[in-house]
């Protein structure tokens, strides 16, 4: 199972939207909002549990603490290990749905993951049948957050704007609108991109697999 997936058993009743004057402006907020669980990059975060296994898996949906840490941690969104090699300039790989090549300077929120686990959902995740797209890429910074943009007046969500798949709006961390986001995901920008192909995945795979059995075998002499 995903490490991202969400199960049922982590679903939350959300708290009131409500409008907020904080330190750096006027924003959404909670009425019982913690500014130490609910807010972070200026954004208000919904609420979701950690019960992974627990229930039902979902598996259209992705919880929201785990995609953090991911991203954070750069850890693979299929295993939840780390995806970082024993070189510190070594690339990530990052998988996307749908038939067009990763852009330079994309925004994601999808996290990296390896070679092996790739391929395995290649062949295995429905949606990824309909096209998919890999690349190695060398820097993903911090860009923003992926969410639900509030109305100033309304306090109700806006619509999604047109040219972004998915069901949530992107925003910067240096845009202003994102005190009126309640976030759901990290979003980061890929630079320094190199298509993957699937025959370089199932080698790049070959070779992870390699390493893993000569490190398992050197760990027990």
């Amino acid at each position: 199972m995903p490490y991202v997936t969400a199960w049922d058993a982590e679903a939350v009743r959300q708290p009131k939207v409500v409008r907020r004057i904080g330190r750096g402006g006027e924003g959404i907020g909670f009425e019982d909002e913690n500014p130490v669980t609910d807010r972070r990059h200026e954004a208000l975060w919904v609420r979701s549990a950690l019960a992974q296994g627990c229930g039902t898996p979902n598996f259209r949906g992705v919880n929201s603490p785990r995609q953090k840490r991911a991203m954070r941690y750069s850890l693979c969104q299929i295993c939840g290990l780390t995806v970082l090699g024993p070189g510190a300039d070594e690339p990530t790989l990052h998988l996307l749905g749908g038939d067009t090549p990763i852009l330079e300077g994309e925004t994601t929120a999808a996290p990296p993951l390896h070679a092996p686990c790739a391929v395995e959902a290649i062949e295995n995740c429905p949606p990824l049948g309909r096209g998919w797209a890999a690349a190695l890429v060398d820097y993903s910074p911090l860009w923003g957050v992926a969410g639900e943009v509030y109305d100033r007046e309304t306090l109700k969500p806006l619509p999604i704007p047109e040219g972004r798949p998915g069901d949530l709006t992107y925003v910067s961390v240096n845009d202003e609108k994102i005190r009126w986001t309640l976030a759901s995901f990290t979003a980061v920008s890929l630079h320094g991109v190199t298509p993957v192909s699937m025959n370089e995945l199932r080698v790049m795979a070959a070779e992870d697999a390699r390493r893993a059995a000569t490190g398992a075998t050197a760990a027990r002499l």
